[in-house]
This record gives C-alpha cells, sequence and structure tokens, in this order.
C-alpha cells in the first residue's frame, strides 16, 4: 500500500507539472511533444491491461494483449472517463477520440508497459478531445502480461497497470 501510496503522490507532481508547462519534464527519456503540438490535458490512468491467451505460431501459447480497461483521473482524483479497446478514450464530457496502430513511437519501461506516441485516428463527440491529435502514454507502472505461459487457449489474465495519458492538439 505504501508503495501505491508514493506512485499516487509522485504521480500527481507529474500531472501538475505537465499541465502548467506545457511541456515535458526532463524525466521522460525518449519522449517529447511533437513538434508545433500543445498539452491540451494530462491525466492520470488507474486500471488493467486485459491479456487473452492465443496460439503461438512456433507452438504452445502465448499472451496477446485483448483491451486495456482504466479510470482517468485529474491531478486531484476526480474520473474524466475512462480508457477501453481501440485503444479508445472518452471523457465525461462526451467527447471520445480513438488512436492509430502501431505506434508512432514505443519506448521501452523496464518491468511495465511501453510508453507510447498515438495519432489520432478518429474523434466523436464535442469536448475536450475533439481537439486532439496526439496521445502519449508515459511513466507506466505494471501492465505486463504474466512471465508464465498460459497452458490453453482463451484464458484472459487482467494485470494491473498505472500512467499518465497525455493529450496533443497540432498548432
Amino acid at each position: 500500500m505504501q508503495a501505491h501510496r508514493t506512485w499516487s503522490l509522485g504521480l500527481v507532481l507529474i500531472l501538475l507539472a505537465v499541465q502548467q508547462q506545457s511541456a515535458l519534464p526532463e524525466d521522460f527519456p525518449g519522449m517529447a511533444v511533437p513538434e508545433n503540438s500543445a498539452i491540451v490535458l494530462a491525466v492520470a490512468a488507474d486500471g488493467v491491461q486485459i491479456y487473452e491467451s492465443k496460439p503461438n505460431p512456433s507452438g504452445g501459447m502465448q499472451w496477446s494483449l485483448k483491451a486495456p480497461e482504466a479510470e482517468l483521473k485529474s491531478a486531484s482524483g476526480d474520473v474524466l472517463g475512462r480508457h477501453t479497446a481501440g485503444p479508445s478514450w472518452i471523457l465525461n464530457d462526451g467527447s471520445a477520440i480513438v488512436g492509430s496502430l502501431p505506434p508512432l513511437k514505443n519506448v521501452a519501461a523496464p518491468g511495465s508497459i511501453s510508453w507510447l506516441l498515438l495519432a489520432v485516428k478518429a474523434k466523436s463527440g464535442s469536448g475536450t478531445l475533439d481537439k486532439v491529435d496526439y496521445v502519449m502514454r508515459v511513466a507506466t507502472d505494471g501492465g505486463l502480461a504474466p512471465a508464465d505461459l498460459p497452458t490453453a487457449e482463451g484464458e484472459t489474465v487482467k494485470v494491473k497497470y498505472h500512467a499518465i495519458y497525455i493529450f496533443l492538439r497540432k498548432f
């Protein structure tokens, strides 16, 4: 519980810094705000990465990402929306976006899911996200598929993760 509290405090400090500066702190090596863009919103994500077992072409079974399920929270902890399969982000104001895969940038994060830069391929609704052109996932903690391989097709596992999502617009 202490580790989660420490991570949460650090997350709040990072969120506040990002929202006030419209630039990323130097603590995010390998990731930079795309040229000619500005930060629209930064949120914390608390949730799970859902993995499903599928046949491995080399034999046996492997874990494959099925979908994320996460709440998107402000620095003060208010739930602003959710992150789901797609990958999609839906805010309580009715705006939603879908990211384009593969990512424009993928930076390994030892022991956690990768940091990503995604272009937005679809928008719906009117609100904060209708201005967004890119999504960054940084400061990840957890979320990796289990090291133990599945034994049967169709097994699912939910792995907790935390991250910061930064929504950017072109100007």
